[in-house]
């Protein structure tokens, strides 16, 4: 989620739960939390730094027996607190959440941060500025000391940018990065759509113009939403895109359609490749912090040429061994300040001054390329940790950038997407997009099937124009359906049975909901 998507997301989490208690935390996956609220009905906030999400949920996510030690913290300082705000800096992807709670005859206010940066996001508790504990070790904020906010990045707000700066940006040579980079919480995706349909025969004032407009009706959506689901790319937005993407009701529901959380998710996350591939996305991502804080300091060659050129000029006038001087710029005739090196005369600290803009802009292009290289393999192993979430095989040039000295399990094997039993074929779903395509693609009188009462992917058995399908293939479809859901981990599972014609998905449903009209229950062991 980018910073616009977390405004809209958040606008339904306010409303849904300020002012609500706070009933308990649970912990399903290592990176993921779920805040239980009540506010006139039971609500939940998933929180996941990591994958940059917070919204509301109806998912159904498992509770680990042993909470770690940060949710009992969580537990401890919020449990049966009153949420007073939830609120985004900005437009960045940083959420706070405040809870009010009574402690005898005071009231404290304990403050709940998300970090939903991705790879290196992270939640903080804090009580009067100062961090009680944090999801994953942060060396930027300890316990006991006071909290060290993210910078600020300093960017153009999404809601007040003008033509003239669209423009600008259009005309560079990379429009997609130039969004990105210089307009508040627009991600790639958001971008990508901003974009989309050009056209480039015209020039970058009439574009700009397109997407201003474009961008006025995405920021007017996060007040009055109109949510979509793109099933075949796992996305969610909270403003209209063009078919495929089907309607859902809330954002929320939207988000839940396509979310990354599940069991899978929660074992691959702790698989020692899925741990490895993370590692590897943090280490490139902290490289990547620290070259684009070298780059800023790269803008400011420039900058060293022209005090240097003030040192040659005065250097008669400035005494010896002084720490500064004070001189004025000929061109500007404005008095600029200069720190000196003591140690050093002028002109050797004018010639310091060269030798730093000179190494500046000589590095600029190497950083860049790296910069540019380090996003890539980001992306590529943001991709593996999803191949292998979703129970797939990791690519060998993704592997090719982890340690060579580590292990590499290959990724779990499961059972095909389509399997054959006794001359019939059996469809496996692995998502909620594939569920619905199987019960699109099936015939009226294909058997399908899924375990009652769990999360699960949706079995399909072809019947090819045969009258009967018999029991022995009906018993292996329902033990897949068992096995290929959250009930897997059950002595005994009751599978729903019906013929497709009797499968119906309701109008406006996210991807996977169904309504059964008529079936019938088998139980069998996963």
């Amino acid at each position: 989620m980018d910073g616009l998507a977390i405004a809209a997301a958040l606008r339904e989490v306010r409303s849904a739960v300020e002012g609500g208690f706070v009933r308990s935390v649970y912990q399903p996956a290592k990176s993921t939390l779920v805040l239980h609220v009540y506010a006139g009905g039971n609500r939940r906030i998933l929180l996941s730094p990591r994958n940059a999400t917070i919204h509301l949920t109806k998912l159904s996510l498992p509770n680990p027996a042993k909470p770690s030690p940060f949710v009992m913290l969580l537990r401890r300082h919020l449990r049966g607190g009153r949420i007073v705000s939830a609120r985004q800096r900005g437009w960045d992807r940083v959420v706070t959440l405040d809870v009010e709670r009574k402690d005898g005859r005071t009231t404290k206010t304990n403050r709940l941060v998300a970090e939903l940066t991705g790879v290196r996001g992270n939640l903080h508790l804090l009580e009067d500025g100062t961090v009680l504990g944090s999801a994953h070790l942060d060396r930027r904020n300890r316990p006991g000391e006071a909290y060290a906010a993210l910078r600020p990045q300093d960017k153009v707000d999404p809601s007040k940018v003008s033509a003239e700066e669209l423009a600008e940006i259009l005309a560079g040579e990379n429009p997609l990065h130039g969004l990105i980079r210089a307009v508040d919480g627009i991600g790639r995706a958001t971008a990508e759509d901003l974009l989309r349909g050009l056209d480039e025969r015209a020039d970058a004032h009439q574009r700009a113009s397109v997407v201003q407009a474009a961008l006025r009706e995405i920021v007017s959506c996060i007040e009055t939403p109109s949510p979509r689901v793109v099933a075949e790319q796992e996305r969610a937005t909270f403003y209209p895109l063009p078919p495929p993407a089907e309607p859902a009701r809330t954002f929320g529901e939207a988000l839940d359609a396509v979310s990354e959380t599940s069991a899978e998710g929660a074992e691959a996350e702790a698989s020692a490749l899925g741990s490895e591939l993370r590692r590897a996305m943090v280490r490139r991502a902290r490289t990547l912090e620290k070259l684009r804080d070298w780059l800023d300091d790269a803008d400011e060659a420039d900058r060293f040429q022209r005090l240097g050129d003030l040192l040659m000029i005065h250097h008669g006038e400035i005494e010896p061994k002084a720490e500064g001087a004070d001189l004025i710029d000929p061109e500007t005739e404005n008095e600029v300040t200069i720190r000196l090196a003591p140690w050093l005369t002028a002109i050797e600290n004018a010639q310091r001054l060269y030798e730093r803009a000179k190494r500046l802009r000589r590095g600029r292009p190497h950083v860049t390329s790296r910069i540019e290289r380090l996003r890539g393999e980001i992306e590529l192993l943001e991709a593996a940790t999803e191949a292998h979430r979703n129970g797939r095989a990791v690519g060998e040039e993704a592997l090719a950038l982890l340690p060579k000295a580590a292990a590499r399990p290959v990724a779990p094997k499961r059972e095909g997407r389509e399997i054959r039993v006794d001359g019939f074929t059996i469809l496996i779903g692995r998502s909620a997009a594939e569920n619905d395509r199987l019960l699109r693609d099936a015939a009226a009188d294909d058997l399908w099937l899924h375990a009652k009462g769990f999360a699960g992917s949706h079995v399909v058995v072809r019947r090819g124009g045969r009258r009967e399908i018999p029991e022995a293939v009906v018993e292996r479809a329902a033990k897949l359906a068992a096995a290929h859901s959250k009930a897997r981990g059950e002595r005994r599972v009751q599978v729903v049975v019906a013929e497709a014609k009797h499968v119906r998905k309701p109008p406006g449903a996210a991807p996977g909901v169904v309504n059964v009209s008529e079936g019938d229950t088998l139980t069998v062991e996963p």
